[in-house]
Order: structure tokens, then C-alpha cells, then sequence
């Protein structure tokens, strides 16, 4: 049975010769500059932010210089980004009784907010309606199955250093934090004290055959990596990763955020619009691509997809809540999109509901993919990332 986590493999290859048998093609080691690809077995101040010169920004600046120097207590420290502060909107600092002190985060008004424990919200100054900044999908022109590029800007990709090797997909839920599989990961844990030397993260990537397009990819090393801790590496259930990364990425045409869901979003077999990305293999026989390709994939209820599964892993097989299940005949993530996002379409905004877990080879009639369920661990990543930006 060929049950794959989807991620990769190493296998060493001659510079310009074709991987055969499905794995990366020569131009895509090429382009992230390695001879190797990894599958794993199982599946300057010119860039700073501006804000209009209205009354409320010249507040804003009077407050920033009046601002007394502030000292957190240790109590606050388990939900403070590096500065040692909260991440937030302009306004929700100020009326929560906070003390502004920089810019942060992917918006432009956001910043880096001290609030004391005995704060009291001010409640005199307007409120301004918080519009929804993440998950906004860029535009396409195909129905090939490729992605344009930036149209998909949450997407990433974990690279291990020094040669540049291909690990896995990701998505950029927060501005320092990055959303993968744990079993892409969970070999680095040991390797806790070398970490920044030895993972990065590319944002803003797309076609990885080429160094030469108008929107550059950015690349953050990455400080910290929490495995959810009831991941279980034999049964890939709670397959579920953080990485956070040593600077926050600012928000950019082919950069973004993705928004993450609430319990009750995207219910089992919803009819929603929802897709899987990644540089994986399109099918079985395919080589994987080099350009970003974008599945539209249908979501499919529990039970139906534990039947499904039975058929290959037995009867006694049971599908964990903490999973759903995507894809159809043709329709389906391959090895390489392992720890990629799964995301679906809501009022505009694109919510990552899944993350690619594993499958029973590619694409197969009546066998769909498994991702890890997103919803099921929105209080573990809130918890893990402290304050939450997506409204």
C-alpha cells in the first residue's frame, strides 16, 4: 500500500540530471540551489510602514513621544512578540489603556503596545471598525490547475541550510509564526541549539526555476519550533507544527497571512470552494513542479471518508476528529505538498482549514487525502502564538 506523509525524501542527484520515479525535477533543485530533494516516508527605513497625517495619526505620534518608559512584569512575558510587547491595532492599544511604542506585525497600523495588568480601557475615543486583513487571495486568470503569481501569498517553504533543501510546504498564519505538519519538522527538535543555522522559511515564492521575477521571495530564519504534544510520528495523528521565525515579515503583494478558521467554519462535506497548494507531483507519474500549482479539492464528511479509508486500512481503522478529508478522482495533494495549506473561501477571505497530512497515493478514485483539522487546535496555536491578529 503506498500510504505516503507527504513531504520529501533525500535523495542525491548529479547537478542536471532528471530525479525519475516522481521526485524533483532538475530545474527545481536547481532553483533552491541543492542537488537534493527530502521526502519523508509515511506522506532600511525606505520600507517602513507610512499612515496618512490625519488627526488620529498626529495623536498617535504625540502619544508615542509621551509615551513613559514601560517595564513589563514577568507575568506578561508568555504572550510578548521579541520587543517584549503585544501586537496589535493602533486603536485596541489606546482604548485598552496600552502605551504604544513602534510599528509591528504585517499591518501598517500596528503596533507594539504595553499594557499593564491594572489598565483600564479608556472608552472616550472612537473605536474603528476592524476590517478583515488576512486571507485575501490574489487574482487568476487560469484553470489549469497552476497558480498565478501572489495569488497565493500565505504559501511557503521550509528549506534546510546550508545547501537550500526542500523540507516541506507551510503558511504564514502570523506575522512570525508559520503553520506546518509536524512530521516535516519533528526531526529538528534535537537539533534545538544550531536551529537558526539550520531551517529557514521562504515567503513570496513561486516559480523555484528562477531567481528573475518581479516579486522576490524573502527568507527568515526560524528560532523556535513547537510540535503540538500529542503528535504521534507511527499514526501521524495531531500532525500539527509552529515555527516561529527570528523577524517578522511584513506584509507585501506576494506575502500575506492566511486567516484561521473557528470551530464551527467549514462543517464536514460543506460545499465551500476550498484548495490545496504546493510544488508537489501532480499525480503518481508526474515529476514534482516548479511553479506553485493550486488543486480545487471538495471536502468530504468523516464518516464517508473513514469508510473510504477502512477499504485500505481495514475495519478497525477509525478516523481521529482531529483530521478531515479533501480531494477527489484527479483532484488531490501529492508527495511534496506534505505541510502545505488546505484553504476555503468565506466572505472574500480564504481560511486555512487544513494542513496535508498524509494519503494513499495520489488522486485515487474514492480515496481521499488527510489533513490535519486546523479548527481542532485553534486554542493550542492562540496559545502557542499569544495574541491573535485576524479578527
Amino acid at each position: 500500500m503506498n500510504l505516503l506523509a507527504r513531504g520529501l525524501y533525500r535523495v542525491t542527484v548529479p547537478l542536471g540530471e532528471n530525479l525519475r520515479g516522481g521526485r524533483a525535477p532538475c530545474s527545481a533543485v536547481q532553483a533552491f540551489q541543492t542537488t537534493t530533494w527530502r521526502r519523508v516516508i509515511g506522506r532600511g527605513n525606505r520600507n517602513r510602514p507610512r499612515i496618512k497625517m490625519t488627526s488620529h495619526a498626529l495623536l498617535f505620534i504625540m502619544v508615542m513621544a509621551a509615551a513613559p518608559t514601560f517595564t513589563p512584569t514577568a507575568g506578561q512575558n508568555a504572550h510578548e512578540n521579541e520587543f517584549g510587547c503585544h501586537c496589535m491595532e493602533y486603536w485596541t492599544c489606546i482604548t485598552s489603556g496600552g502605551q504604544p511604542y513602534s510599528y509591528c506585525g504585517l499591518s501598517a497600523s500596528s503596533v507594539c503596545c504595553f499594557v499593564a495588568f491594572n489598565a483600564k480601557p479608556i472608552g472616550i475615543l472612537p473605536v474603528a471598525q476592524r476590517k478583515k486583513s488576512c486571507g485575501r487571495k490574489g487574482t487568476s486568470n487560469r484553470d489549469d490547475g497552476q497558480a498565478e503569481m501572489s495569488e497565493w501569498p500565505w504559501h511557503a517553504a521550509i528549506l534546510e541550510q546550508p545547501q537550500d533543501l526542500y523540507v516541506c510546504g507551510a503558511s504564514l498564519l502570523d506575522e512570525s509564526w508559520i503553520l506546518t505538519a509536524a512530521h516535516c519538522v519533528d526531526d529538528y527538535l534535537e537539533k534545538a541549539s544550531t536551529l537558526q543555522e539550520l531551517l529557514k522559511v521562504r515567503l513570496g515564492e513561486y516559480d523555484v526555476s528562477t531567481t528573475a521575477e518581479p516579486l522576490r521571495h524573502e527568507e527568515f530564519a526560524v528560532s523556535r519550533i513547537v510540535i503540538h504534544p500529542e503528535f504521534d510520528n507511527a499514526t501521524l495523528v495531531n500532525d500539527i507544527a509552529l515555527l516561529q521565525l527570528v523577524r517578522s515579515a511584513r506584509r507585501k503583494p506576494n506575502i500575506d497571512a492566511v486567516c484561521m478558521p473557528k470551530l464551527n467554519d467549514f462543517a464536514e462535506g460543506s460545499p465551500a470552494t476550498c484548495f490545496v497548494t504546493g510544488w508537489g507531483r501532480r499525480n503518481e507519474e508526474t515529476e514534482h513542479s516548479v511553479v506553485l500549482k493550486e488543486i480545487n479539492v471538495p471536502l468530504w464528511s468523516n464518516p464517508a471518508c473513514q469508510n473510504a479509508l477502512r477499504e485500505q486500512f481495514g475495519p478497525a481503522y477509525s478516523l481521529p476528529t482531529t483530521a478531515l478529508c479533501a480531494g477527489a478522482e484527479g483532484r488531490d495533494a501529492c508527495d511534496g505538498d506534505g505541510g502545505g495549506p488546505l484553504v476555503c473561501e468565506k466572505e472574500g477571505h480564504w481560511y486555512q482549514v487544513g494542513v496535508v497530512s498524509f494519503g494513499i497515493g495520489c488522486g485515487r478514485r474514492n480515496i481521499p487525502g488527510v489533513y490535519t483539522r486546523v479548527q481542532a487546535f485553534e486554542g493550542w496555536i492562540k496559545d502557542t502564538i499569544g495574541v491573535h491578529h485576524h479578527p
